[in-house]
């Protein structure tokens, strides 16, 4: 990585930390001769990037800098800090995780780990445990499929206009016979690993950003007897730009979710009472574990409304897990969603529109808590992570 290079942004200087939390995210999506960001200086206002291999400096870099960090600056402007829901302090021990990590995750490409031995036991142990937790209220299992559709769902709801950044949209080679001959010819002679921008065709389905979403779709036109519980494990996938660390960020990672449909005082209760199965978890684990009131990291320059609507209405809950460091990642999230879902989907709760909720754990982050307070020898792992 290179040297890092400094970049004026006026509005940056005199920011506080609470309105500049986002800057260094939006960052990774601002130009693509970023490699990382080396520093943040809200008293002089500027940011250090650090460039990719080959790139340079440029004009364009500069505006697109300035212009994501004025965004993202904009995006908190109604947004007032929030004190903490719900706290619980625990032993952290800083450098298991990366030893951990160095013993038994194999990295593949940007954002893509294998997990092997011990890594990938404690990922079925968290998985059969949270499934558990799911069970308590009576949350029937199903499985999905890991791509989902943009004809419906996505568009009405406007998901592309508010997380851009972080679509994996699919393609294939068209269904012909001399398209397909040539490239598996080219392919043959030249070592071809895509076909060319003109030769791919679009699936019109993307890699599932959120395990929920296969389950309101399956739901379109619904008329429910009573409030139902539904909870999937299922791999979910986020661009990340160059901010991938395997258990803490990655590509494709997986997702133990619970959805609730019904009325309002159904979901509300039942949320309530994940909450709290969630948080019997981190005692059980014994984790540094902390409530917040959370905001999603919507596309910066989309996200002044939206973040401060979440903020205010306190609809989406996360749990966040120390791991080492003074790092916390959100590991778990209890989002209300109103009739977001189920009006598009015309989901009803007998002649009612229903309301909905969804609870996501992510194993990959729970794993990393774990690690962090327990170490990475399993036979030191609590008892319901050992079975």
């Amino acid at each position: 990585m290179s040297a890092a290079h400094w970049i004026d942004v006026p509005r940056l200087a005199g920011a506080s930390a609470h309105q500049a939390q986002a800057v260094d995210a939006d960052l990774a999506f601002a130009h693509p001769a970023i490699a990382g960001v080396r520093a943040i200086d809200r008293e002089r206002g500027r940011v250090a990037v650090a460039l990719a291999d080959g790139a340079a400096a440029s004009p364009d870099l500069e505006a697109q800098v300035a212009a994501a960090v004025t965004a993202s600056l904009a995006s908190f402007r109604l947004v007032a800090a929030t004190e903490t829901v719900w706290r619980r302090p625990g032993i952290v021990d800083d450098a298991a995780l990366a030893a951990f990590v160095a013993a038994n995750v194999i990295t593949l490409g940007p954002g893509q780990y294998a997990l092997r031995g011990p890594a990938a036991r404690l990922r079925a142990a968290l998985d059969a445990r949270l499934a558990r937790l799911a069970a308590e209220v009576d949350a029937e299992p199903w499985h999905l499929p890991s791509i989902e559709s943009t004809s419906d769902l996505l568009r009405l709801t406007g998901y592309f206009s508010s997380h851009p950044q972080h679509v994996t949209w699919g393609f294939h080679l068209p269904p012909h016979f001399d398209e397909l001959k040539r490239f598996a010819r080219d392919a043959r002679a030249d070592g071809l690993a895509a076909p060319p921008p003109e030769r791919a065709q679009p699936t019109g389905f993307i890699l599932e950003p959120f395990v929920c979403h296969n389950v309101y779709r399956a739901l379109r036109g619904a008329r429910l007897p009573h409030g139902q519980a539904v909870t999937a494990l299922g791999n979910s996938y986020r661009y990340e730009g160059h901010r991938f660390a395997p258990l803490e960020r990655q590509w494709e990672f997986s997702m133990r979710e619970a959805v609730l449909l019904g009325e309002r005082d159904y979901v509300v209760a039942t949320r309530t009472r994940l909450i709290e199965l969630t948080q019997a978890l981190c005692d059980e684990l014994d984790l540094d574990a902390a409530l917040e009131v959370a905001t999603d990291p919507f596309f910066a320059a989309e996200a002044a409304s939206l973040r401060t609507f979440q903020a205010m209405r306190s609809t989406k809950l996360e749990l966040r897990l120390a791991i080492g460091g003074g790092a916390t990642v959100a590991a778990a999230s209890f989002n209300l969603h109103g009739g977001c879902f189920a009006t598009p989907m015309d989901i009803r709760r007998g002649d009612d529109l229903a309301e909905t909720a969804c609870v996501g754990w992510g194993l990959e982050r729970w794993m990393a808590a774990v690690v962090t307070r327990w170490g990475g020898d399993p036979a030191r792992w609590p008892a319901a992570l050992r079975a």
